[in-house]
């Protein structure tokens, strides 16, 4: 198994996984499967996949492709997700992206 490290952002009242849209492309992942609750950073090119089903379901599909995932925190405030470079990936995907 290969070891691999992803970000895990907290925002003291929720969690999210950062990793970016061109990591999800190299490992064939297609962000139709993630659920609304999670959000998309045009900025960084980062998707943050909601902890609770949209983390679990990436941590599941990284598993069967042979990868340990660790991961370092990131604490935020609360407020964080909030700002407006984020967007739902629901949005995004309804813009033909």
């Amino acid at each position: 198994m290969e070891n691999i490290t992803l970000k895990f952002v907290d925002n003291q009242s929720h969690g999210y996984i950062q990793i970016s849209q061109y990591d999800l492309a190299a490992w064939n992942i297609d962000i139709k499967q993630f659920s609304s609750y999670s959000f998309y950073n045009q900025n960084n090119d980062c998707y943050y996949l909601e902890e609770d089903c949209d983390g679990s379901r990436l941590n599941t599909i990284l598993k069967s492709k042979g990868y340990q995932i660790n991961y370092k925190t990131n604490n935020v405030p609360l407020n964080y997700m909030q700002d407006p470079i984020f967007e739902r990936i629901n949005n995004k995907q309804t813009k033909g992206n």
